[in-house]
């Protein structure tokens, strides 16, 4: 989906979240020192513009994200329309393409070795960012004393950030726990046996990646490299005005989603979808 950011300034410009979320969707919205970062759908920002200049409200800055600022640059004149189009595929092309390999971190010593490893995994030059990283860092993680792999990929450059450690201090091996009772919505698992699945429900202190695993008959331990992210409704009272219920609602949960607000006594209730993450030797 293409998106645009729209900077609100004004007095209290959290009120514009809720204007906004009455008549199109607001896809996140973030508080700035002297306002609010709010992201729509692309489509709708003629109408956000309208239901802003209708109130106290100003939009001092509209940044696109994704394609849509690739789109706004090349699509400025109707004459470049067939430019831009070989411009775009071009662009999109390139940035899904592996252009350039690079290995850091304390294990940036092996740089060979992981980049042989992305060859036999197919991996090479022009080559679309592997449909499995996961069998990589596997192979990676299997390298004398590396403890340690993120494979990271933008704008064709893929970065395998590599750590070691010594071989008398090894990682513990503990279960990954839920780090909230909601739905999981990402689950990335590189060393240690799933106990659960995306979209699964769980709660908070459940174990979702164990240390236990299976090699050949036998059980081992191992040390969890994993990564898991709930997300999970909120509701709370505020007895603040409104502006500052929904400030205190972010600094409590960061982040939210479908914020709704509505008068609760002498304050606010603030709702909305908020996330949670825990990892194990993965960043």
């Amino acid at each position: 989906m293409r998106a645009a950011v729209l900077h609100v300034k004004g007095l209290s410009a959290h009120r514009a979240v809720e204007r906004l979320r009455r008549e199109i969707p607001v896809l996140s919205a973030r508080r700035t020192r002297d306002g609010a970062l709010i992201e729509i759908d692309v489509r709708s920002r003629k109408k956000a513009f309208a239901i802003l200049r209708a109130s106290c409200y100003t939009v001092t800055e509209v940044r696109y994200t994704g394609a849509a600022r690739v789109f706004r640059g090349l699509l400025g004149g109707a004459g470049f329309a067939v430019g831009a189009a070989i411009a775009l595929f071009g662009v999109l092309f390139a940035q899904s393409r592996v252009l350039r390999v690079e290995v850091e971190g304390s294990g940036a010593y092996l740089g060979e070795s992981v980049k042989a490893i992305l060859r036999e995994d197919g991996v090479k030059t022009f080559s679309p960012f592997p449909s499995d990283p996961a069998s990589c860092s596997a192979k990676i993680l299997a390298l004398p004393r590396v403890v340690f792999c993120d494979l990271r990929f933008g704008g064709g450059v893929l970065t395998v950030c590599v750590e070691v450690g010594r071989e008398e201090l090894p990682l513990g091996a503990v279960p990954l726990l839920a780090p909230a009772a909601g739905e999981i919505e990402e689950l990335v698992v590189l060393r240690g046996t799933p106990l659960a699945a995306v979209g699964d429900r769980v709660e908070e202190g459940q174990p979702v990646v164990d240390c236990r695993v299976l090699r050949g008959e036998d059980q081992v331990f191992v040390a969890v490299i994993a990564r898991v992210r709930v997300k999970f409704p909120v509701s709370r009272e505020y007895d603040l005005p409104e502006a500052e219920a929904l400030s205190q609602a972010f600094l409590d949960f960061g982040e939210l989603e479908g914020i709704h607000t509505e008068k609760a006594g002498e304050g606010w209730r603030v709702e909305g979808i908020a996330r949670a993450e825990a990892a194990l030797n993965l960043a």
